[in-house]
């Protein structure tokens, strides 16, 4: 994008601003985005929290006489939440809650947790749902032995999908309990579990299931690749400020800003770290991790040969949301796991050809891979002519 806006004289900032998808328009795939989309207020809200134009236009005056180079560089994504295509069709995911005879309830799900906040999340859309307090919800194992299956914990569909599921199940639960005469519409967290102790005394233990259904208005050509591809997605605009220093070729990057439209932030902690972590994750990707193949296998699998960031390596990582809701999802929440890995390398990227007025196309961006390109570049070569005729 920053390359087409050069050869149309055109701003980092305009050219993307006059591509944005709009409601009603229509992806690569063809699908026609029906949920609210306001990615221009996304992005003016991200230049004014990087304090973009001022740091442009200073890095540019502090560029022509430093020993250092400086840019500033933007990315603006998406990332779809959920399987592609027909893919949560197939799954036909099931996500069960019951109320057991203390009065409890409990999430049988098989999402597994790896730090990424699954148990805390899905207790919290049950006890959200139920009226409870979050202390009166809890997880099972997710072995499928006790638990229905709801799917692999992958393809950012926890939240959305399964949490989802899980809401439908508890409101089960709900209506159970109402039916029977047990629980009243409007009832405290001791009134419902004391109605489910009644319940489970004499009809047994309580289980509501809710299996996945494909909206009508999600419709996929596998032979094709043409239409919905997902339910919904999350969109993001990233800023990146660099530094580049000339005389080792190395980059750092001075600050991040992560502003991402997710539906609901149904746990703000929990979803700002999903966030950073990922753009940890990323900043590596961009410029220090290079997986090195030959024969078929990782050459530099070792913690001595393959380079990562450390917490000395990363800047001020600032996250911010903004939240349009999403019918697909529990109380309106997007996937947001995946969206961090999307941005941060092309908008390190674009920071970077900014500082030094090169482009480049591959990542990671390694101090060799800077001052090749140096090398080649007509500018540079055309200022070391200079500084040798002077010489």
């Amino acid at each position: 994008m920053d390359r087409i806006a050069q050869a149309l004289q055109l701003s980092p900032v305009e050219i993307r601003r006059r591509n944005f998808l709009q409601p009603g328009q229509t992806t690569t795939t063809g699908q026609t985005v029906n949920e609210p989309i306001e990615l221009g207020k996304l992005l003016d809200r991200a230049l004014q929290l990087s304090d973009y134009e001022a740091n442009r236009e200073k890095f540019a005056t502090e560029n022509q006489s430093n020993g250092t180079k400086k840019g500033i560089g933007i990315a603006a994504f998406l990332h779809g939440a959920g399987f592609t295509g027909a893919g949560e069709r197939y799954l036909s995911s099931v996500v069960g809650v019951e109320a057991r005879e203390d009065g409890s309830v409990r999430v049988l799900v098989s999402s597994a947790e790896f730090g990424q906040g699954t148990k805390t999340v899905l207790c919290q859309v049950a006890a959200e749902a139920l009226g409870l307090r979050y202390e009166d919800v809890d997880i099972a194992q997710p072995d499928t032995h006790e638990v229905p299956n709801s799917g692999p914990t992958v393809a950012s569909r926890t939240v959305m999908i399964v949490g989802k599921l899980v809401q439908s199940a508890a409101i089960g639960i709900r209506q159970t309990l109402t039916a029977s005469g047990l629980l009243v519409d409007c009832y405290s967290p001791e009134q419902f579990l004391s109605a489910c102790r009644s319940y489970v005394a004499k009809h047994g233990r309580i289980r509501s299931l809710a299996r996945y259904e494909q909206p009508e208005s999600i419709v996929w050509d596998e032979e094709k690749y043409r239409g919905s591809a997902y339910a919904t997605f999350s969109w993001a605009v990233y800023v990146a400020a660099v530094t580049v220093d000339m005389a080792t070729y190395s980059v750092s990057v001075d600050d991040f800003v992560a502003l991402q439209e997710v539906g609901k932030v149904l746990h703000p902690v929990l979803a700002k770290g999903q966030i950073v972590g990922g753009v940890a994750q990323a900043i590596g990707f961009a410029l220090y991790e290079k997986v090195l193949w030959e024969n078929g296998r990782m050459q530099n699998g070792q913690m001595t040969n393959y380079i990562m960031p450390t917490s000395a390596d990363l800047p001020p990582i600032r996250v911010y949301f903004e939240e349009m809701g999403n019918v697909h999802g529990a109380f309106g929440a997007k996937g947001i796991g995946e969206l961090p890995m999307d941005g941060p390398a092309p908008a390190i990227v674009n920071a970077v050809g900014e500082a030094l007025g090169v482009s480049f196309d591959a990542i990671p961006l390694l101090p060799e891979d800077i001052f090749d390109a140096l090398e080649k570049s007509p500018a540079t070569a055309s200022a070391t002519s200079s500084l040798r005729r002077g010489q």
